[in-house]
């Protein structure tokens, strides 16, 4: 029994000491912080059925830039790219790609997110598509303008300034109007950030201000906001909606219209405190974020203080007299120690701990109706900021204790509130494809039928010198075409004249180039009836291939040079036929293509034709290399130099000294080179380097047991 006498005792002297300390702190006059505390009432809070009903659609949130991003507070899309404002006091931007862009900060360089009054806090921020500027509220500088194009700041509303008899002290959230002014939240005037839970227990201080820029000051339009948050303009440029927070509701402030400075209570009741606000690209509604979410099971603490101003103050000045001796400590004797204690005392992630551990956002439409709710409901994000939809996914914000950025799939709802029909792409109409025979018919209504030839046919102008193989076929299947569409049909006149033009007997090309093997003295050309027959029968030419000035092939004689005729597009080769052997197959059977040497002639249909595998035996049999002598490999070596271009063709025949002599020149006739190649003919000169050498005149000296001695040397 005496154990527990003595256990009580200390139980009762604990509570006694506990209240004497409470009566202290609540009673003592002029202790900090030196604001307000009433009892406030709060709307009933609407029950969790039907659109509010508890569900886990932003579970299982994906990390994303990981360690890239410190504390992303709101989101803004502006040309297809997203912006954030981080807890480093930068706002940046992310592409499609996953690249991260640092765009502006608002502060000067600092150590860390402690020193978030040096390097600046920006938590609401909105763009100007005809200005190409965005607006920015930095919780600790003021309101300011960033130029996009040159990124030069400007300020606009100062922290240092009082406003109708007080300084705004967290500068929230800010909005756009039609007629360029501007909109803007402070959430209370007697604490700054890094103090905000004093604001959540103390009484209402924030305040709704409008900036007219033409007069460049800021007036007061609402007062005393319990923590005034997101807010955001109507699509109509009516009124503008305002996030208040520790009233769990959202505020209706008319801006325009026979309502004009009238005030109404837009939702009210929300299962959780409300954040930023953004309207939906369908224009349906808009989208709240709720930064802690509770029900029955896990009640909100807030909610409960708010009738109890004894207990709100009680805690306000616990947490003022804790922080006070760091704060003067860190004054006199500054150390980073000191300054994170200050800085972690009162502020909001200090608390977020403390409470329920559900988050979430709720869609609402413009008569203040809840069409939707998704809940986080497994800690995988701490809190909720902001939310939007990007790249197909729900992008999720949390200013504390997160370096990242949540990620879940759309709900389906969401997914079709963020879909603009403005923004679509139009898709033109399905044209019907008209038949081939209407097109013609509309076709030769509009325009004459000498106009219309698009068809592209090579200009005769522009033809090199080709060998095209003549044929007596009928027309091809184009050419039936060109027949039965005659407006398509391009009609080539005088560009070579007419002239009578005997049938020109031409040869397949060969593959490689020719080369030139041993023969017998004595040969002559063969007649153009004895020829073999090639690939193709012999054809007429046409007028295209005709050449303009014809030249007729004299005969040839026996014991005679074999003729050429160098045409501009054509040229007759005559093949060289051993005497002795009439009936052999020809060696060297020069085609129409042209040897490939110096003097030859190029053209587009020889190339084609060179890669044309020959189908003759004779030429194949020339084509191999065993069958000829390794002094045979010189003139192909030659073929390897680029041809040069309107040189007429040449044959290479081998010629013995009485044809030499024999042979007279024909008028018009190309150089003919002869040339006899014969092996034993060819001097061989070698020179063999002596593998003697002859002795200098010095002495050569020999070392022997009774001394050197030097034995001369004869030269």
């Amino acid at each position: 029994m005496g154990f527990i006498f003595g256990l009580l005792k200390r139980i009762i002297k604990f509570f006694l000491y506990i209240a004497g300390l409470v009566a202290v702190i609540l009673l003592i006059p002029n202790l900090p912080p030196y604001t307000k505390f009433t009892s406030i009432e709060l709307d009933a809070t609407q029950p969790r059925t039907g659109a509010l009903a508890p569900n886990g659609d932003l579970n299982n949130v994906e990390k994303l830039y990981i360690d890239k991003l410190l504390g992303p507070e709101s989101f803004q899309l502006w040309n297809g790219e997203l912006y954030t404002s981080l807890a480093t006091g930068e706002i940046v931007k992310i592409s499609h790609g996953g690249h991260v862009t640092f765009v502006t900060q608002i502060g000067q360089p600092c150590t860390g997110i402690a020193q978030e009054h040096i390097c600046g806090r920006p938590l609401g921020f909105v763009f100007d598509d005809k200005s190409k500027q965005m607006y920015v509220a930095d919780a600790y500088l003021g309101i300011w303008r960033v130029d996009l194009k040159s990124y030069k700041k400007q300020l606009l509303v100062s922290p240092r300034k009082e406003i109708e008899g007080r300084k705004p002290m967290l500068f929230n959230s800010v909005a756009l109007a039609a007629n360029g002014d501007l909109y803007w939240t402070d959430s209370t005037s007697d604490y700054n950030l890094k103090d905000g839970v004093f604001a959540i227990v103390s009484d209402p201080s924030g305040r709704l201000f409008r900036y007219n820029p033409a007069k460049n000051e800021s007036t007061v339009l609402l007062d005393d906001l319990w923590f005034a948050n997101g807010i955001v303009m109507s699509p109509d440029n009516q009124f503008v909606l305002i996030s208040e927070t520790n009233r769990l509701r959202v505020l209706k402030y008319y801006i325009d219209g026979p309502k004009k400075g009238s005030t109404e209570v837009f939702a009210s009741g929300l299962p959780g405190t409300p954040d930023m606000i953004r309207n939906l690209p369908d224009g349906s509604g808009v989208l709240v974020s709720l930064y802690v979410s509770f029900d029955d099971e896990h009640p909100l603490l807030l909610k409960s203080l708010s009738s109890t101003p004894m207990a709100r103050k009680f805690a306000a000045r616990f947490m003022r007299l804790l922080e006070l001796p760091f704060e003067f400590v860190n004054t006199h004797f500054p150390h980073t120690i000191f300054e994170q204690i200050t800085y972690t005392i009162g502020h909001f992630a200090t608390i977020s701990g403390f409470g329920p551990d559900m988050s979430g956002i709720v869609q609402i439409d413009w008569n203040g109706n809840v069409v939707s709710s998704h809940y986080n409901t497994d800690r995988s994000i701490d809190h909720i900021s902001d939310a939007i939809v990007y790249n197909d996914k729900l992008y999720l914000g949390c200013p504390h204790r997160q370096n990242f950025i949540g990620s879940v799939p759309v709900p389906p709802l969401l997914k079709k509130a963020f879909y603009d029909p403005k923004s679509a792409p139009k898709t033109p109409a399905p044209q019907k494809v008209k038949p081939a025979e209407e097109q013609k018919i509309v076709q030769k209504d509009k325009k004459p039928v000498a106009d219309q030839p698009k068809q592209k046919v090579d200009k005769p102008a522009e033809q090199k010198p080709t060998q095209k193989t003549t044929t007596e076929k009928p027309p091809s299947s184009q050419g039936d075409k060109v027949k039965t569409t005659p407006p398509k049909q391009p009609e080539v006149k005088n560009t070579i004249p007419k002239a009578p033009v005997k049938p020109v007997v031409k040869e397949e090309a060969v593959k490689s180039t020719p080369k030139v093997t041993e023969t017998k003295p004595k040969q002559q050309a063969a007649p153009e009836s004895t020829k073999p027959k090639t690939k193709g029968t012999p054809k007429p030419a046409t007028k295209a291939e005709a050449t303009p000035e014809p030249k007729k092939v004299p005969v040839t004689k026996p014991k005679e040079a074999p003729k050429v005729e160098v045409k501009k597009e054509t040229v007759q080769e005559q093949k060289v036929v051993p005497e002795s052997k009439p009936n052999a197959a020809p060696k060297v059977e020069p085609k129409k293509e042209a040897p490939a040497k110096p003097n030859t002639v190029k053209s587009e249909k020889s190339d084609k034709e060179k890669n044309t595998p020959s189908t003759d035996k004779p030429a194949s049999k020339a084509e191999t290399p065993k069958a000829t002598t390794p002094k045979q490999v010189k003139p192909e070596k030659k073929a390897k130099k680029p041809p040069v271009e309107d040189e007429p063709q040449i044959i290479v025949q081998r010629l013995t000294p009485e044809e030499k002599k024999a042979r007279k020149p024909i008028e018009g006739e190309p150089q003919i080179i002869v040339k006899k190649v014969v092996p034993d003919e060819i001097p061989v000169n070698e020179e063999i380097p002596s593998d003697t050498m002859k002795p200098k005149g010095e002495p050569l000296k020999v070392i022997k047991k009774s001394g050197p001695i030097e034995i001369p040397t004869n030269v």
